[in-house]
C-alpha cells in the first residue's frame, strides 16, 4: 500500500491543470485516470505563422463535401482569466496550436429581429477569449505534470471503490494497489464515480438535446469573430480556428436525428441556410460526433477528507461555452486553499478547509448555471410573447453601452 497526501481522480483537463497548480508547495500528489496517457505534441523547431489561408474557398474544391481538417473535434473557448491560469502553472500550448484569439462575439436569433455583438475593444481587452484544441491543452498539461517531481501519474488505471479511514481515504484500485491518502479529489467529469461512491448528492436533468460537434470549412473567412445563432433547432456556435476559412461548430440540437443523419452535403446546406450572411456557403464537414446535454449539479461539493472539482461538481449547458472555465477557476481556487494549508500546517482534508473553496466556487458556478437554464428555456420556447420579449431584450443590451460591457466582461472572464 502507497500513501500521498492528494489524490485526484480523473486526469482531464480540470484535473491535471490541479495537480499543475499544486507543483510547488510540496505536497505528494497521486493522480489516476482510466484513460490512456495524452500524446505530448511536439513544437516545431521554427514555430510557423498561422496558416494564411484563402480570401474566399468554393464548394468545387470539396466535390464530396468531405473534411479532413485535422483538427480535433473537441475545442474549448478559454477565457482570459482561464488563459492566466493556465499560462502560470505551465498549461499553455507550446506546440504550434495556441490556438485562434477571437476579438469579437456576435449572436441572432433566427426566428425574430434580436442580435447582439461585442468587441474586445469595448472593455479595453486584446482579445475576449481563445478558440483552442483540448488535446493541445491537455498534451501540454500533461508534458508539465510528466516533469513534477511530488507526483505520481496513474493512466491506464481505473478507481474501483473507496473506503473512509481515520486520516482520510483509503482508495482500491483497478490493478490491486491501494492510495492512502488525506484527501480524496474527485475530478472525474459529470458521470462522477467519486461522486457516487462518496454517496453526495446531485440535482440534475436532461435538456433533451444533443450538442453535434464537427470542423467545417466556409467560403468567406470568419475574420476572428465567435458567433451564435439561435435556432428553431436549437443554439449553433461557429467558433474561428486558425485557418481562416474553418470554425468549430457546435450546435444543441433537440431532435438530433434529424440533422446527425444527413449526408455530408445535405448538412453543409442545412448550416447554410442559417449562415449564408455572414460566410457564404458551407462547403465541406468532418466527420460528425454528438454527445447529450444535461445540467447537473452537486448539492455538497465537499466532505472531510473528500472534495468535487469540474463537471463532477457541476455541468452547464455549453451556450456560452463556459464550463471548462468554471472547472479550470475551480482547480485554482482549491489549489490556492490547498497551498495555504501548508502555511498554516493544516490537512489538506481538514472539512473547514474544503469548505472555504466550496463557499468561494459554488456561488460563481450556480450563477453561471442559472443564467445558462434562462438563456436555454427564454431561446428554447415557441411562444409569441416570449420570442417578442428575447428580441427586444437583445437589442437592449446592443444599445446599452454598461450591459454591453458587462456581457463582454461575462464572456472574457474579466
Amino acid at each position: 500500500m502507497s500513501s500521498s497526501d492528494v489524490v485526484v481522480i480523473g486526469g482531464g483537463l480540470v484535473g491535471l491543470a490541479l495537480v499543475c497548480a499544486l507543483k510547488d508547495n510540496g505536497l505528494r500528489v497521486s493522480l489516476i485516470e482510466a484513460q490512456p496517457a495524452p500524446d505530448v505534441l511536439i513544437a516545431p523547431a521554427d514555430p510557423l505563422e498561422p496558416s494564411a489561408g484563402v480570401s474566399q474557398i468554393t464548394a468545387a474544391q470539396y466535390p464530396s463535401a468531405r473534411l479532413v481538417s485535422g483538427v480535433s473535434p473537441r475545442v474549448s473557448a478559454i477565457n482570459n482569466k482561464s488563459r492566466t491560469f493556465l499560462t502560470r502553472i505551465g498549461g499553455w500550448p507550446q506546440s504550434g496550436k495556441q490556438g485562434t484569439d477571437y476579438t469579437k462575439m456576435a449572436v441572432w436569433d433566427t426566428e425574430g429581429t434580436g442580435s447582439i455583438c461585442f468587441t474586445a475593444d469595448e472593455i479595453q481587452q486584446e482579445y475576449l477569449g481563445t478558440i483552442v484544441e483540448n488535446t493541445a491543452v491537455l498534451s501540454q498539461l500533461y508534458k508539465t505534470a510528466s516533469g513534477i517531481e511530488n507526483l505520481e501519474l496513474n493512466f491506464d488505471t481505473t478507481l474501483e471503490t473507496i473506503e473512509k479511514s481515520d486520516t482520510g481515504y483509503l482508495v482500491h484500485l483497478g490493478d490491486g494497489r491501494q492510495v492512502e491518502c488525506q484527501l480524496l479529489v474527485g475530478a472525474d467529469g459529470g458521470n462522477s464515480r467519486v461522486r457516487t461512491l462518496a454517496g453526495l448528492k446531485s440535482v440534475d436533468w436532461s435538456y433533451h438535446q444533443t450538442a453535434i460537434v464537427t470542423t467545417v470549412a466556409i467560403e468567406k473567412p470568419h475574420s476572428r469573430v465567435a458567433r451564435q445563432w439561435f435556432t428553431e433547432q436549437g443554439p449553433l456556435a461557429f467558433l474561428p480556428l486558425e485557418n481562416p476559412n474553418y470554425c468549430s461548430i457546435v450546435w444543441s440540437c433537440k431532435d438530433p436525428g434529424q440533422i446527425t443523419e444527413l449526408s455530408d452535403p445535405a448538412f453543409c446546406q442545412l448550416l447554410t441556410g442559417v449562415v449564408a450572411k455572414e460566410f457564404g456557403a458551407v462547403v465541406a464537414c468532418d466527420k460528425r460526433f454528438s454527445f447529450p446535454l444535461t445540467q447537473r449539479h452537486a448539492v455538497m461539493y465537499s466532505a472531510e477528507s473528500l472534495v468535487l472539482i469540474g463537471d463532477a461538481a457541476h455541468t452547464i449547458h455549453p451556450l456560452a461555452g463556459q464550463g471548462v472555465n468554471l472547472g479550470f477557476a475551480d482547480a485554482q481556487a482549491l489549489a490556492r486553499v490547498l497551498n495555504q494549508c501548508i502555511i498554516e500546517s493544516r490537512s489538506p482534508g481538514e472539512l473547514k478547509l474544503l469548505r472555504e473553496y466550496e463557499n468561494r466556487r459554488k456561488p460563481e458556478n450556480l450563477l453561471m448555471a442559472a443564467v445558462m437554464e434562462g438563456f436555454k428555456r427564454l431561446f428554447g420556447t415557441q411562444d409569441p410573447g416570449m420570442r417578442w420579449l428575447r428580441n427586444t431584450g437583445l437589442r437592449l443590451v446592443d444599445s446599452n453601452h454598461m450591459l454591453k460591457n458587462m456581457a463582454a466582461k461575462l464572456a472574457s472572464g474579466s
